[in-house]
């Protein structure tokens, strides 16, 4: 439970190369001619010549070092010593702050570039502190650092740095025995958390020593590929760079930076197989550690991952444990499973050792891939390792579900039994997300009884256990019981597992309520697929068959109730009117006007009283249909005659029904008779004025209304509505819908010449009038005074056009008493508006 402090293990800065040293390392050849080329001839002859000029031009470069210089040339890089020129000496220096020392080997210099020393250490705390993200993680930062201030302030060699680790080591296990005894005496899951927390930051800090996370990045050298090449590496190391930037700020990888890493990476990897050898080693664990992210953010994860650790391979770059892990997943998942399964099982004596620290990941990943490929015996011996261990017993999640998609005769009872294992191996940590996971598997695989059983247990706690009873008990055995199921299912989602138990419980002889059946009609109609509209609409129809044949039966008395037996089939219960409801809003969405039809007969046999939504299905059907006629007939024969009572939706779909609102063009002839049917359905409304409540008119509706009698050129008609809709229905008119009735049109959006400049003179015009109405004080237009200063100014606007003489006063009179609403307004002087 290690946590080790890693200010010891930070990189220094001495990895740079001066430009001296770097004018002794070979000059790369420009690749070899292809034979057939123009200067493929002229090669040999020029192969000499090259060679003597490169050979003078580097023996200046040497002669031209100081000595107080120290070479810092890869050896690799480099020519062979035992072959290189004897007329020439190079030495080495080490220089600090305070002065240079010379090293007597070029070993000793390789050291020197690798080590840790003194001039590193503040640089390194300075960006230790830059990398933290919160004010507390800064603060105990400080904290430490002013405790171990007389440690840093005293470091000028390399042993001032072995002293300061060998004291940071001792306060890391003294911090370690101060976790042991805070911990001990918790309940062991806490302290597998605190364990487990620990193993995440010793980890995080294992990539900060790496310099993966913490440090900056190695960039991959362009110089040793061609032109084309350099391009592509050029633009992997700026992903790269721009990658540690962003997780630098956020603390973590966006799916867009993934995305360009590894674009930039399989772009560039062909080349970089040329030389494997000169890509930095953190350059491969940032690149890991990037394609490693979470499958929420990179869903391409794995075969990143395969991809990554293959070319690792080939670079003979060595996988920590846990990248050994991932390895093999990501192998299996790519398609190449048995080479992961022989690949795991190779790796059981070290990543699956009992004390290795990958042991729990190493053999749940061996179950699971044992489950997929259906070795259930390997599979359940890799399980036993864990459960020996008294590790999570939720390892035989798969198991359950493997024996659930056998087709074996015993398989069935093979998956029980795994269930009950686990569930007793858990005991009080089993969690309801755990049942609903072994149910789902019992469902998706037919095995409903198995299903019922997981279920009661879960229900009861452990304490009814159904396979060893002969018949469900009454607590089990009722539609309450089926209910809660049902609901919790329908709410998961798994409808298909919802109807096979209501199909296994009506063969057990519980019959489901029709109000649980409706909602899983309901959830599968909201699905969309035509599979479970089929669903739908096939459990509907058997409701409403029963529902009739209970009718017929009533009808003829020969109405028997029995009570059927034990294990004898329940019939489907009896639809309700929310059960045709919700399949004549289904019908009317998919424009099923023949099938609304049928349901509405059916309707009518199942002798339901009717209400205003189960009219309004019907209406928006026949008006869908261009059946408006029938509209209005069937709203007569339902409201007027059987008593219906409409609602606000009801005479939506009645003014939606006029020919008005319907067609392009009226015919001159016909405009006298589609006035009187506009005012005789503004008179039903007015009727049942009381269904519209205390709330005012929804804009819509008005808007309809008023534009059906624009349409018309009824200009009393629409006096008298907008008089009614004031005072009935308190309804006010908008600027917008002002402007509209102003200048006659319903499609202010329309961008014309012409409409602009209707509009800006109903515009100027508006204005004028609501100034004057409001004796040119503009902030008595703010609030409800600007709709009644609108309604004033339609009113003159429109009583205009009537006139105002006894013969304009006797007609509005006719038409307040057409429409319903001679009574409702209040009489003025000069006119009845």
């Amino acid at each position: 439970m290690s946590c080790r402090p890693l200010l010891h293990g930070l990189p220094g800065r001495q990895g740079a190369i001066c430009r001296a040293c770097l004018g002794t390392m070979p000059l790369t050849l420009p690749g070899s001619r292809a034979p057939y080329s123009n200067h493929a001839a002229q090669e040999p002859a020029m192969r000499t010549t090259r060679r003597t000029r490169l050979a003078e031009r580097r023996s200046k470069t040497i002669r031209r070092v100081p000595p107080t210089i120290s070479s810092a040339a890869d050896p690799e890089s480099r020519p062979n010593e035992q072959e290189a020129d004897d007329n020439f000496t190079v030495r080495y220096f080490e220089r600090t702050d305070q002065n240079t020392t010379e090293l007597e080997r070029e070993s000793d210099f390789n050291t020197s570039l690798d080590s840790f020393g003194p001039g590193d250490v503040k640089p390194s705390l300075d960006y230790l502190e830059a990398t933290l993200q919160s004010p507390k993680e800064k603060a105990a930062f400080g904290n430490m650092i002013k405790q171990m201030g007389g440690l840093w302030s005293g470091v000028k060699n390399q042993g001032d740095i072995d002293n300061v680790s060998a004291q940071i080591e001792a306060r890391s296990k003294q911090i370690d025995k101060e976790i042991e005894d805070a911990t001990e005496g918790l309940p062991e899951d806490v302290v597998d958390a605190v364990r487990a927390t620990l193993r995440k930051i010793q980890l995080d800090t294992d990539g900060v020593s790496g310099g993966a996370v913490a440090g900056q990045v190695s960039d991959i050298p362009t110089k040793p590929w061609t032109l084309n090449q350099r391009r592509k590496i050029s633009k992997l190391n700026a992903a790269i760079n721009h990658a540690q930037s962003e997780k630098r700020r956020t603390s973590v990888f966006s799916q867009a930076s993934i995305s360009a890493v590894y674009r930039a990476y399989h772009a560039g990897r062909l080349a970089l197989a040329r030389g494997w050898v000169n890509v930095p080693i953190d350059v491969w664990d940032f690149l890991w550690s990037v394609f490693a992210t979470e499958e929420s953010v990179n869903p391409h994860r794995l075969s990143h991952i395969s991809l990554l650790a293959r070319d690792m391979s080939d670079a003979n770059i060595t996988l920590s444990p846990a990248q050994q892990i991932l390895t093999i997943e990501a192998v299996f998942v790519e398609g190449w499973e048995s080479r992961a399964i022989e690949n795991w099982r190779r790796n059981i004596p070290t990543l699956g050792e009992d004390k290795a620290e990958t042991f729990q990941e190493f053999w749940e990943l061996g179950v699971r891939m044992h489950c997929r490929m259906g070795n259930l015996d390997q599979a359940q011996r890799a399980a036993d390792k864990l459960i020996a261990r008294r590790l999570d017993a939720r390892i035989l999640m798969p198991i359950i579900r493997s024996w659930c998609e056998k087709t074996l005769d015993d398989a069935p009872a093979r998956g029980w039994e795994k269930y009950r294992q686990m569930r007793g191996l858990l005991g009080k940590s089993m969690k309801l997300k755990d049942y609903d996971q072994v149910i789902a598997y019992f469902l998706t695989n037919g095995q409903v009884e198995n299903a019922l059983y997981a279920f009661v247990d879960m229900m009861s706690d452990g304490q009814i256990d159904l396979t060893k009873q002969k018949y469900m008990p009454s607590v089990v055995a009722n539609k309450f019981f089926l209910g809660k199921w049902l609901k919790r299912l329908i709410g998961a989602g798994d409808l298909d597992g919802a109807h096979n138990v209501v199909e296994f419980m009506m063969s057990k002889g519980v019959q489901a309520s029709p109000i649980q059946l409706n909602g899983l009609i309901g959830a599968w109609q909201r699905s969309g697929s035509a599979a479970n509209m089929e669903r739908a609409e096939a459990l509907g129809w058997n409701m409403i068959e029963s529902r009739v044949a209970f009718v017929a039966a009533r009808k003829a008395k020969t109405l028997q109730y029995n009570k059927p037996g034990r294990n004898e089939p329940a019939e489907y219960p009896r639809a309700t009117l929310e059960t045709f409801c919700i399949m004549a809003d289904n019908f009317r969405k998919r424009d099923l006007h023949s099938r609304q039809e049928q349901l509405f007969e059916l309707f009518g046999a199942s002798e339901i009283s009717p209400d205003a939504f189960m009219m309004n299905q019907l209406l928006e059907s026949y008006i869908q249909a261009g059946k408006s006629s029938e509209a209005l007939d069937l709203y007569n024969t339902l409201v007027v005659d059987q008593g219906v009572k409409p609602d606000p939706h009801t005479f939506t779909a009645l003014w939606k029904s006029l020919p008005v609102n319907r067609l392009h063009i009226i015919a001159p002839e016909e405009v006298e008779e589609h006035i009187i049917d506009t005012r005789k359905l503004f008179a039903h409304m007015v009727a049942s004025r009381e269904v519209f409540g205390s709330e005012a008119m929804h804009e819509q509706l008005a808007r309809k209304i008023l534009h059906s009698f624009r349409r018309l050129q009824d200009s009393p008609g629409l006096t008298i509505a907008l008089a009614t809709l004031k005072e009935v229905f308190k309804f006010y008119p908008s600027d917008i819908l002002t402007l509209e009735l102003a200048i006659g049109t319903h499609k202010l959006s329309s961008d014309t010449p012409a409409l602009r400049k209707a509009l800006m003179i109903a515009k100027r015009d508006m204005d004028f009038s609501l100034l004057k109405w409001a004796g040119d004080e503009p902030e008595k237009l703010n609030g409800p005074e600007r709709g009644e200063a609108l309604h004033a100014y339609l009113l003159k606007l429109y009583a205009t056009e009537i006139g105002n003489d006894k013969e304009a006063r006797r007609m509005m009179l006719g038409v307040a008493k057409d429409m319903g609403v001679l009574e409702l307004l209040p009489a003025k002087k000069g006119g009845i508006v």
